[in-house]
This record gives structure tokens, C-alpha cells and sequence, in this order.
């Protein structure tokens, strides 16, 4: 996705590594040398160690030892073409393109995952209250089933409790769930949310 946007709708890919940089494991060198190979990118996809010393202030010795540590850390592949009866190097930057959706879905994970683990302990809370005392292990593992495994929303269990009243019990809660419809996952729904951080983060 990331890469149709840049060959299509000439997408702004240098921004987005000025700032993830270091979350991506790249050096300065390898970062200036990377945008350089992108600026290539854009016109040709021969690789040229010439062409990135005119974008840069590194010697050529300099620029192929990035370039080799940009190979070995997978940034990018560079491969033989043989047209016209000759062999010319291409370089493939697409690595690049998937290690940063990567970063962003990883990203997007995490916050889910810690957003859930609010949730949780703000249900466990609530019961608690509830109830007057502390929940048995069997109800913690029940509602975290709910979330991890049912996949109810903290809406529709909130919604539960607050309808049980006075009956409370996460064994009654549990019962006025399973007459709720369960939430539909669209398997694509990390993939939108970490590409909505990816035009955040360019803008």
C-alpha cells in the first residue's frame, strides 16, 4: 500500500524516515544515503554509487559500506538485469516500504493491546465495587475471555454490567452478553489504523 502510494501519488516517504529513523535502527549515515537512493528512485532504478555521492557528502568507499549495512539490515536488495546484451545492477527498495508499515502496525498493536488492558481493570474495578469484594481468579479469567476471546467491546460490557443492576455477578453479566451480537473484526482493521498513523505522522 505504502509503496503504490509513493510510485502513484508521489507519496512523501523522505518525511516519514527523518522521523522514524531510530525506531527504524538506522544510522544518520545510512538514513542520508537512504534518502538518496530514493531520490534515485523516483527517476531510474540502476544503481549508481555515482549517483548518491552527488546527493551526499560521503566518499564512495563511505557509500558502499551504508549501502552494504542498508543490504545486510534488509532496507533494500539489489540485483542483475541483463538488457541489451548488458548486465547493470538494479536496486529494489520495497524492504523499506514493508519495514515501515511494519513499525506502524506493531505500533498500532501495542496501543490496542495496552488500551485493552485498561479496559479490563476498569471492568474488574466496576465489579468489584459492585460485588464489595475482590474477584476469584475463575471471574478474572472470565472477563478477560471476553475481551480476548468473545471479542465483546468495553461498550457492551459496561452495558451489561449496568443493566444487571443490583443482580450483579459476572456469571449474570455473562448471560446478558451472550444475547448481545457479537462485534464484527475486519481482518484489515490494523492495517487501516497503521496507515492512518502513517499520514499523521506527514502531515
Amino acid at each position: 500500500m505504502l509503496k503504490r502510494l509513493f510510485d502513484e501519488y508521489d507519496f512523501s516517504i523522505e518525511r516519514i524516515l527523518l522521523k522514524e529513523y531510530k525506531k527504524l535502527s538506522l544510522s544518520m549515515q545510512e538514513l542520508t544515503v537512504l534518502i538518496a537512493l530514493f531520490s534515485i528512485y523516483k527517476k531510474r532504478k540502476t544503481f549508481s554509487t555515482l549517483a548518491i555521492a552527488r546527493r551526499v557528502e560521503y566518499h564512495s568507499n563511505e557509500i558502499g559500506e551504508i549501502v552494504e549495512s542498508l543490504l545486510d539490515k534488509g532496507f533494500m536488495t539489489i540485483s542483475l538485469e541483463l538488457k541489451d546484451q548488458k548486465e547493470r545492477e538494479i536496486f529494489d527498495l520495497t524492504p523499506t516500504f514493508d519495514k515501515i508499515e511494519n513499525l506502524y502496525l506493531e505500533e498500532e498493536k501495542e496501543k490496542q493491546k495496552q488500551l485493552t488492558e485498561n479496559e479490563v481493570s476498569d471492568v474488574i474495578l466496576k465489579f468489584e465495587q459492585g460485588l464489595g469484594r475482590p474477584l476469584k481468579s475463575y471471574e478474572l479469567e472470565n472477563i478477560r475471555k471476553w475481551f480476548e476471546d468473545d471479542h465483546y467491546t468495553y461498550e457492551q460490557i459496561i452495558k451489561s454490567i449496568d443493566q444487571a443492576e443490583e443482580k450483579i455477578s459476572v456469571k449474570f453479566v455473562e448471560r446478558l452478553l451472550t444475547q448481545q451480537p457479537i462485534k464484527t473484526i475486519e481482518i484489515d482493521q490494523d492495517v487501516d489504523q497503521a496507515l492512518d498513523e502513517i499520514f499523521k505522522s506527514i502531515k
